[in-house]
């Protein structure tokens, strides 16, 4: 059975755009982790018609974006971990941006 790239490409699109309306509409930072997820898994899946041209140049390109991802991934994961315990909520509206100072920081001890 022979898939046409078009159609897997076609998929790997709609899989995009499904992750980046999931993030633009996300309320808490859990939601936009999946989401860019989503993402990657998309780029992840226009990688496979390419091992059928060039491998050697596809496993470039799936080591670096496997690393990219999971790079992003920890780190999401760390943020959302130090939100949480400062502001004991993981919703998008409580994120700060350029270094505002919190007015009520809430200490773990």
């Amino acid at each position: 059975m022979e898939v046409n790239a078009a159609l897997i490409y076609g998929f790997a699109a709609t899989l995009l755009m499904i992750g980046y309306y999931s993030a633009l509409r996300a309320n808490d930072l859990i939601r936009v982790l999946i989401s860019l997820e989503l993402m990657f898994n998309a780029i992840f899946l226009t990688l496979i018609p390419l091992f059928a041209v060039d491998p050697v140049t596809a496993l470039g390109v799936l080591v670096v974006t496997i690393l990219t991802s999971s790079t992003e991934f920890m780190t999401l994961i760390i943020a959302i971990m130090a939100l949480d315990r400062v502001r004991k909520s993981v919703r998008v509206e409580e994120v700060r941006a350029g270094g505002e100072v919190y007015g009520e920081v809430r200490s773990n001890a």
